[in-house]
């Protein structure tokens, strides 16, 4: 199983300038060769929404989209709340009921370093997915396999294009 944290996929591809115009595909090759069981998304309405109208509408078809709150901020942006607890409520939801043998986490955020040691606790092993920067060292070593997914490397295998 996948399980995204979504805001920060999607600003990842902002920084990185790029379009992808359907993230299944991508996510079932870095499941590979395991077949991938189910894609979870993680993110507020607003930058669901957001993130729909820079990839288009189907954007995230095959992709569960789990969506938490969002309180406006200044500038017209908004932060979330509960997002994240979500993510590692299902992600240790799934590793305690032997659902997934692996989880793959794509972030770039150390919130997740906890959890992710707990679902390995149930057995489930995890990896950590980078897209564009590198993860900090924190977050890398937490799982049990670390990848790094560079701009170039989603343009060449065709997983998106340049905006």
């Amino acid at each position: 199983m996948v399980f995204v944290d979504g805001t920060n996929l999607f600003y990842r591809l902002q920084g990185e300038k790029l379009i992808v115009s359907s993230l299944l595909p991508f996510f079932a090759a870095l499941c590979s060769p395991r077949q991938l069981q189910r894609a979870y998304v993680y993110t507020s309405k607003e930058h669901l929404e957001q993130a729909k109208a820079v990839h288009g509408p189907d954007f995230l078809t095959g992709c569960r989209v789990v969506l938490g709150d969002a309180i406006p901020v200044a500038g017209g942006n908004f932060k979330e709340k509960g997002v994240d607890a979500l993510l590692v409520a299902d992600l240790v939801y799934h590793a305690a009921s032997k659902n997934c043998q692996f989880a793959f986490v794509v972030t770039q955020d150390t919130d997740f370093c906890y959890a992710l040691r707990r679902v390995e606790d149930f057995g489930c092993r995890t990896a950590v997915v980078a897209v564009g920067a590198e993860a900090p060292d924190r977050l890398r070593d937490s799982s049990d396999c670390y990848i790094h997914v560079s701009r170039e490397l989603l343009i060449k295998k065709g997983f998106a294009r340049a905006a």
